[in-house]
């Protein structure tokens, strides 16, 4: 048993004083908006408007011309520099016991996109309106591909493949408990109700939506992220992985999260684009 004073303060269903409200309600947080770094850029996504597509050409040329651009970057200079996919887990399996299908997840797309918003152009500049400027001005041609947009028709037959080496477009299938179990329960059951689940997108919404701020010593060759995040540690070796270096050449600072709703424990594009950039 634990000291009956500690169980009465902090036990679970104990009301618990907060202690971050007074700093936070003061706007004394400190989010990635926040950081302000010397000689700071700005960096703006071009994304494709297209579920599937080909990229059949990128015309930088006036975007390049505008003012306060310092790099127009796509994932041609990415694989010029080395630098890899984000990382994937591949602990699951298909029903064949073959590993489960690992999405590539480029930075930034190259010989096709594959969803909405997929980024396919990293414009830097020096401040922020310039970045969005150019980044208006970055032509993209796309061949537009067959897409599907509800997961029960990417199933059907002759559905598009979203991944060549995925034509069934299942990445793997999951299952627990004894299926033989189930089957008698159904069986024996007086009634049995059949209802189709439909899961829609979900959309979070935090106070600050995904933003990033990256720097790089030069000196030290170490580079430091400044973004938020409910896990630092993970992401540092996810970045490292990423960028084909030590961990402990990464960095990962997050004083603020604003809100995570699910959103704040994975690594995106944008922060090893920023480290890179």
């Amino acid at each position: 048993m634990g000291d009956p004073v500690t169980v009465e303060k902090f036990a679970i269903g104990q009301s618990v004083r907060r202690i971050e409200d007074a700093r936070l309600l003061r706007g004394l947080g400190r989010y990635s908006e926040d950081v302000d770094l010397p000689r700071q850029a700005y960096a703006v996504l071009v994304r494709s408007p297209h579920a599937h597509a080909r990229i059949a050409g990128i015309d930088a040329r006036a975007a390049l011309s505008s003012p306060g651009v310092l790099a127009v970057l796509t994932g041609a200079d990415l694989a010029a520099d080395g630098v890899g996919n984000l990382p994937t887990d591949r602990t699951r399996k298909r029903r064949d016991g073959a590993p489960a299908f690992a999405t590539p997840r480029p930075l930034l797309a190259r010989e096709r996109v594959r969803h909405v918003g997929d980024p396919v152009v990293l414009v830097v500049a020096d401040t922020r309106e310039h970045a969005v400027d150019a980044a208006e001005r970055v032509a993209v041609e796309y061949t537009r591909l067959p897409a599907v947009a509800a997961t029960a028709d990417a199933r059907t037959p002759g559905a598009p493949a979203v991944w060549d080496a995925a034509p069934d477009n299942v990445a793997f299938v999951w299952s627990a408990g004894s299926s033989e179990t189930v089957t008698r329960a159904f069986e024996s059951a007086p009634h049995v109700a059949r209802l189709d689940f439909v899961v829609s997108r979900v959309a979070v919404a935090p106070m600050e939506p995904r933003a990033a701020v990256g720097e790089f010593d030069r000196r030290t060759e170490r580079y430091t992220l400044h973004t938020g995040i409910q896990g630092p540690h993970g992401t540092r070796t996810l970045l490292a992985a990423t960028l084909g270096v030590e961990q402990n050449r990464v960095r990962v600072v997050s004083v603020d999260v604003g809100g995570s709703f699910g959103m704040r424990s994975g690594l995106y594009p944008e922060m090893a684009l920023v480290l890179w950039a």
